[in-house]
């Protein structure tokens, strides 16, 4: 988007960086409460795609693959290692809209099961009404009717798997009995009422607003308590291709007190040694101008050649930052972490080979990480 310009003044941030904790880790102004929690923390600096562009980019990160069609991370790890809790979906997803603008578009895609069973694909968790759509008992139609007319259902399904032997069909029954039981776990897990004043204000001011980025880290302890295998949230508006400044101040404000709080809050509740917390996007921005070039205005290009990301809890040494860039941020030059290396390394720390998980398709085993990835070594506990 900046192959138009003439120019590319180099532009350093607005805001100060400063060393934080033990670990002397940098850390922008804008996220003081995060800056708080830093020897919880592995830093990865040099995180590296191929993708250039959101769509493929967020795909590339969800599903090993910067096409769409094959299966998201959450359903591999549901294929991989299945349910730890009967009444709840293993994967769950749940999407804020930052301040700083709406951001790019998120496909249910992205937590799509792809070409593995169904029953494996992430429920999207709403922001206002019901949580999944249809859970609630239509008008005249009360529990026990519900019972009776999921029971006839059942047995017109087991019919169709007699005649057909089509294995989506058992999906279907056993996704009707999940809905079943989640309309009694779902406003439970939704029910904030037994959440201390305390904690309520540790995730910050947005967290009863329905669709806050503080409400989901909130929900995602919840939903870890109650051993659902994997949350994901995903916060829009990153793409401050203009008016920066504003933008990202906002974005940072957004996510900064919740996510502390997240880390914080699993650690003081003894979840943190086996929940994985992993931060971060699809790729980096530019240390040039992209725009129009004042204080106010100007803006970054996407840059997927170095970023950063970090990884908390679940086996991940805290308190360390891998892999060093050039002095502009622009290219790596110790230490290159790839996205299939990043694959690798979250399966490796919940207990998977990355290279045996696999699924037959179309005449090949596919896998997360296609034929790449390695295990990033010196991050790990």
């Amino acid at each position: 988007m900046t192959s138009g310009q003439l120019s590319f003044p180099l532009v350093p941030s607005v805001y100060e960086f400063a060393q934080h904790g033990q670990s002397g880790a940098w850390v922008s102004e804008l996220m003081p409460h995060t800056a708080k929690i830093v020897d919880d923390l592995a830093f990865i600096k040099t995180m590296h795609t191929e993708a250039i562009n959101h769509d493929p980019g967020i795909t590339f990160f969800q599903t090993g693959a910067q096409l769409a069609g094959r299966p998201s991370i959450g359903a591999w790890l549901d294929y991989g290692l299945g349910s730890m809790n009967q009444d709840l979906p293993s994967f769950v997803a749940m999407v804020s809209i930052g301040s700083g603008n709406g951001g790019q578009p998120l496909y249910d895609r992205l937590w799509g099961s792809g070409f593995l069973p169904t029953r494996h694909q992430g429920v999207k968790f709403l922001a206002s009404g019901d949580p999944v759509l249809y859970l609630s008992n239509p008008p005249g139609v009360n529990s026990s009717t519900r019972r009776r007319f999921l029971d006839d259902l059942v047995r017109l399904n087991e019919l169709t798997q007699e005649e057909y032997g089509d294995a989506e069909t058992r999906t279907r029954i056993s996704q009707y009995e999940m809905a079943y039981r989640m309309q009694t776990s779902v406003p439970e897990l939704n029910d904030l009422s037994d959440e201390s004043q305390a904690t309520l204000d540790r995730y910050g001011p947005d967290v009863l607003k329905p669709g806050s980025f503080a409400r989901n880290c909130l929900l995602a302890r919840r939903l870890a308590e109650r051993d659902v295998r994997f949350i994901q949230l995903f916060h829009r508006g990153w793409d401050q291709h203009t008016r920066l400044p504003s933008g990202i101040q906002n974005q940072a404000r957004d996510v900064d007190q919740p996510q502390a709080a997240l880390v914080q809050d699993l650690k003081e509740r003894g979840l943190l040694d086996d929940t994985l917390v992993v931060w971060g996007g699809e790729f980096g921005r530019s240390v040039y101008c992209q725009g129009k070039f004042t204080e106010e205005v100007y803006g970054r290009d996407h840059h997927p050649r170095c970023f950063t990301m970090w990884m908390a809890g679940g086996g991940v040494k805290p308190g360390v930052t891998y892999g060093e860039t050039d002095d502009f941020s622009y290219n790596i030059v110790q230490d290159p972490v790839h996205v299939h290396d990043l694959h690798a390394t979250i399966f490796h720390l919940l207990g998977i080979d990355h290279t045996r998980l696999t699924y037959h398709y179309q005449g090949r085993d596919f896998r997360l990480t296609d034929v790449s990835g390695r295990i990033i070594e010196p991050i790990l506990a």
